[in-house]
């Protein structure tokens, strides 16, 4: 009989606002993490079940530990009677991942349904009138994107302020523009990345919750951090001044670290008032300063084929 520990991941589910981060990240081994309320995941991994129930997926860039659960996180939503999932993506990777789709649809011998969406940087996708997803360049090498969050609001005009509704809706039929448009980044998430013009984005900076990889922290690691184009602690640390997020995400920590020594070396450069908006995704030993630690398991027998 398999043990129960090999059959059941443990990842993270922080409570952030009105918002939660549930996920999986370990440099080099697997990243994926969701934000349930907004319908979205960033990267797959390698498809833990909570994953199948994000509509959306942004692909940051196709280094396997972010990509290898794509074909099933499709495959497992058609078989479960959902609908196709969508996939957004760097534009220059779009050919080779469809044709990777497609040669997985010939070896499963069943037509899942996709949809594709090549982003450039910059670039704002509008799924509803008041959310979209606006991509902007990281810098890990390659072609990778990061993506915001971002809720599209609609505002009155100072100037008519005071004017009374149907003579607002009488200016509407005109043609008037009579409100104004606010984008608010409600959350940021890098992938993986190093230093870069990539930390001046407004929507980095300024997004209520920011989701960065900082995946080497002792000193004798910087050189790998150069070579893989990861954060290094030293990095981060220079960083956060610029950084007006209300909480910050701390995902991709390196094994040779770990989280509560990482934790730890953190706290000692940048002090106990910066490390309360500071949060580590699989910070599990506290996770009930956060949010909670759940199981990823094989769905019950009764589902299989």
């Amino acid at each position: 009989m398999v043990e129960k520990s090999f059959l059941v991941q443990k990842f993270a589910k922080l409570g952030i606002g009105s918002l939660h981060i549930v996920g999986y990240s370990v440099a080099g081994e697997e990243t994926v993490v969701q934000i349930p309320e907004l319908n979205v995941c960033f990267d797959i991994g390698r498809c833990p079940y909570f994953a199948l129930t994000s509509d959306f997926i942004c692909l940051s860039h196709t280094h396997m530990d972010h990509l290898a659960g794509l074909g099933y996180y499709l495959s497992q939503r058609h078989f479960q009677g959902m609908k196709a999932g969508t996939v957004f993506l760097p534009r220059e990777v779009e050919r080779p991942v469809d044709a990777l789709l497609k040669c997985w649809r010939d070896v499963e011998r069943q037509g899942t349904p996709y949809k594709l969406i090549p982003m450039s940087a910059g670039q704002m996708y509008e799924l509803r009138r008041d959310f979209g997803i606006r991509a902007f360049q990281t810098h890990h090498g390659g072609v990778s994107l990061g993506y915001s969050l971002v809720s599209i609001r609609e505002k009155l005009k100072p100037e008519y302020a005071n004017v009374e509704g149907r003579e607002l809706a009488a200016m509407r039929k005109k043609g008037i523009e009579i409100q104004y448009r606010i984008e608010v980044p409600l959350v940021a998430c890098l992938g993986d990345t190093t230093t870069g013009n990539v930390f001046d984005h407004p929507d980095v900076q300024n997004a209520q919750i920011l989701i960065t990889e900082v995946t080497f922290f002792d000193a004798d690691h910087k050189t790998k951090a150069k070579a893989g184009r990861h954060l290094h602690i030293d990095h981060f640390v220079e960083l956060l001044p610029k950084l007006k997020n209300e909480h910050i995400v701390i995902s991709h920590v390196s094994r040779r670290t770990g989280i509560r020594r990482a934790k730890q070396m953190l706290r000692k450069r940048v002090g106990d008032e910066q490390m309360k908006r500071i949060h580590f995704l699989m910070d599990f030993e506290h996770a009930k300063d956060a949010g909670e630690i759940e199981d990823s398991a094989p769905p019950p027998p009764d589902t299989a084929e």
